[in-house]
């Protein structure tokens, strides 16, 4: 049914007169005539009486002009929604969290939406890799950020790699170990060691650069998928933190918390993703979320980094050094 149609019968039952309806609605009389006798032709029924200079609606066309104010009115209130919707005014987004990059990104992304699109409805998840990609190709979220390291191939998922996050090993200010000339796996072992569930591939990084008893089932004592409460953990306690450097912005910019390089030392890089299902359009909500995590995922700002003061007992800067791979 071709709306245009309906608005004319209502600008008809309004002024009551072809002339004056044709005026406000900019056509001419004849336009107007074509128009309301295709709407007859396409319901079957008589809309008008008309007689003279007088048109009166039949009983049809009281029906058809009741139910045409609501057609257009559900119409337009249509377009509204589809506009609010791609402007991020409404809509709905569920997604999906490793702990990193929930400590990186939840709380500034659900303030962001707070502030600017108070109206979009935010679901969020939070959890191990496997059961994120579960609830993705389930459809119970629509994006996920997690580690890479830890995603199996699927042809099912579009994974786009975010940029890299340097990392390592963190402790408060003050901690005895920063008084050491040198930190060994030894030394390291000597205090708990807070870490979030790492991927296969971190385990034997860690186990080729610094011996077997670097592994994760013996180095790390707390295991937690919650790393802000880690860091608070770390901060009070003597306990260390091995991690994302970018989760801790805030406490290492305000020298609360230092890097602790453990000897012999190694550049360490997070690769994260953000996966969504392959094949999918993406809703407006989803690509405002994709772009806020490439404008947020990155490093601390410079001079905020865990490398921006090296501690007393290690002057100057310690180059990289590469392990070659366990045999």
């Amino acid at each position: 049914m071709n709306l245009n149609h309906l608005r004319h019968l209502l600008a008809l039952a309004e002024h009551q007169s072809f002339r004056k309806a044709a005026e406000a609605l900019c056509l001419t009389q004849p336009a107007l005539t074509r128009s309301l006798q295709a709407l007859e032709q396409e319901l079957g029924v008589r809309l008008i009486d008309r007689a003279g200079k007088r048109n009166a609606l039949t009983a049809h066309g009281r029906q058809v002009v009741t139910h045409a104010r609501r057609i257009l009115f559900e119409a337009a209130d249509l377009l509204r929604g589809i506009e609010q919707l791609e402007t991020g005014q409404i809509g709905n987004l569920s997604i999906g969290l490793g702990p990193t990059p929930a400590s990186i990104l939840l709380v500034p992304f659900l303030r962001h939406m707070a502030t600017h699109h108070p109206r979009v409805r935010v679901k969020v998840a939070r959890g191990a890799v496997n059961m994120l990609v579960q609830s993705l190709q389930e459809e119970s979220v629509d994006v996920i950020v997690v580690d890479q390291r830890a995603l199996a191939a699927s042809d099912d998922l579009h994974i786009e790699r975010l940029a890299s996050l340097g990392g390592g090993f963190l402790c408060r200010a003050g901690h005895p170990l920063l008084e050491l000339a040198q930190v060994d796996l030894q030394a390291l072992r000597q205090y708990p060691l807070a870490s979030m569930p790492l991927s296969d591939e971190i385990a034997r990084n860690l186990v080729c650069e610094l011996g077997i008893d670097a592994h994760p089932n013996r180095l790390v004592t707390i295991n937690c998928e919650d790393v802000s409460s880690m860091l608070e953990v770390v901060e009070t306690t003597d306990a260390l933190f091995f991690g994302i450097f970018a989760s801790a912005c805030a406490q290492l910019a305000e020298g609360r918390l230092r890097e602790l390089r453990v000897q012999p030392h190694v550049e360490r890089a997070g690769q994260y993703a953000l996966v969504s299902l392959a094949g999918r359009s993406e809703s407006p909500a989803l690509v405002l979320f994709r772009r806020f995590v490439h404008e947020h995922f990155k490093d601390c700002p410079e001079g905020n980094s865990a490398n921006a003061t090296p501690c007393p007992a290690q002057p100057g800067p310690i180059r990289e050094r590469h392990t070659p791979p366990c045999p």
